[in-house]
């Protein structure tokens, strides 16, 4: 085990909140356990029902899935990161930083049929695909626009948007 993994286990086992996540877990699985427990014995007394035993059953259910949850957090958070998953664009989006450009190998629409169609046979699609760009480009001149007008004092931008 090298010590890189050490170090991760532990700081998952004994961080702050990682302990407050077991206690919870903990306490969760302890109740539902004995919900489970009371509501089996009350569908086994004389005044009890059918439905009682059906809630004794299902009470332990609900403590099998925090069980398998608080396992799924923790092989989370033991996993690396995946680095070569999609990473976020300008302004928070996943996107090209450049338009799309039709018949530069850009991609081509896939049809039910399986076939690749190019986007030129369609039309319509080209034409939606150059409103798509339209948009995203309008959106990051939006957004570098706000990121260029931040930045500057307001004396230079009242300099600059008054008439001479």
């Amino acid at each position: 085990m090298s010590r890189g993994s050490v170090e991760s286990v532990r700081r998952l086992f004994f961080a702050p909140s990682w302990i407050a996540r077991h206690l919870l877990a903990l306490a969760l699985v302890a109740l539902f356990i004995r919900m489970g427990i009371w509501q089996f014995t009350k569908g086994e007394s004389a005044q009890g029902t059918m439905q009682n035993l059906f809630y004794g059953v299902e009470w332990p259910i609900f403590a099998v899935f925090v069980v398998y949850w608080w396992f799924r957090m923790i092989k989370e958070a033991l996993s690396p990161p995946d680095l070569e998953g999609p990473q976020w664009g300008v302004g928070g989006r996943i996107a090209p930083e450049t338009p799309h450009q039709l018949g530069a190998g850009g991609p081509r629409m896939l049809t039910a049929g399986g076939s690749l169609v190019p986007d030129d046979e369609d039309e319509e699609v080209a034409a939606y695909n150059r409103y798509l760009a339209a948009l995203y480009n309008r959106d990051a001149q939006q957004d570098a626009l706000r990121a260029i007008t931040a930045s500057q004092p307001t004396k230079q931008l009242a300099a600059a948007t008054t008439p001479l």
